[in-house]
């Protein structure tokens, strides 16, 4: 009876035994010789590259906005008052748009000396006042009315515009997973094509890829025309044409699948 209930035990433990060999026979890894520079002979998983390119347009939600405050002078004292009271002309138009001063960041007055060169001398012609001012807001909109009202201001000089995004690195992922998603497709097409099918991940390389902000590039006399020519015309203001208003984010991947 105990010989019985033995044979029985040896039975069901050579049934589990060959069950988990047959089971690890089927999941092992397909692989080929290759001699290497040496001469020497390894085996190597038969591995597919694929790349993949995504690409996508956004609309901005933030905007950002530079100004330079210039003026200049030939008493330093009597300057450094004017660029203290000109400077109100930025903060008018911020207030006036009901953005709020939080959003404006300047920097201290530069002032620096203009010289005039004679015959290998040179002579003090006067002194030059900057301020700069970096304005961020979260509405075309407010961009496009600020530009067009600081363009018509002679001492202010307009020097950038951007269209951004508030949450870059989320938008980033997002367009990264998909183009990781094509290339993963891709390599099954390929695969599939032989007759094979796709299997562990070897290598994910990153092939560049970001976030183009498209920023005009304008003159503020170009900018202080179209004003004229608009309020000539009666047409609607501010013209937001003048800011750009979406950002194109991309990503390219290339990846090594194993074939199985």
């Amino acid at each position: 009876m105990i010989s019985k209930f033995l044979n029985i035990v040896y039975l069901i433990a050579l049934i589990v035994c060959v069950a988990v060999l047959i089971r690890a026979v089927k999941d092992e890894r397909a692989a080929i010789p290759a001699t290497n520079v040496n001469g020497d002979v390894s085996f190597e998983v038969p591995r597919i590259e694929v790349s993949a390119t995504e690409s996508k347009k956004f609309v901005a939600d933030k905007f950002e906005m530079g100004f330079r405050l210039e003026l200049r002078g030939k008493d330093k004292d009597a300057l450094f008052k004017r660029i203290s009271q000109r400077r109100s002309v930025i903060f008018d138009n911020v207030k006036a748009l009901e953005i709020p001063e939080s959003n404006v960041e300047q920097n201290s007055v530069d002032m620096r000396k203009e010289w005039n060169y004679y015959n290998g001398h040179r002579e003090l012609a006067g002194y030059v006042a900057t301020q700069q001012f970096d304005i961020t807001v979260n509405r075309k909109a407010d961009a496009a009315a600020l530009v067009q009202a600081l363009s018509s201001e002679p001492d202010v000089e307009i020097e950038r515009t951007e269209a951004l995004l508030k949450d870059e690195d989320s938008v980033q992922s997002a367009v990264i997973k998909v183009a990781c998603k094509k290339a993963m497709a891709k390599a099954r097409d390929y695969a599939e094509g032989v007759g094979a099918g796709v299997g562990r991940v070897l290598l994910v390389n990153a092939n560049g890829g970001g976030i183009s902000y498209n920023i005009p590039r304008f003159r503020t006399k170009g900018v202080r025309h179209l004003v004229a020519n608009a309020m000539m015309d009666g047409a609607a203001l501010p013209d937001e044409t003048a800011v750009a208003d979406s950002v194109e984010v991309e990503a390219s991947v290339s990846i090594v699948v194993e074939l199985k």
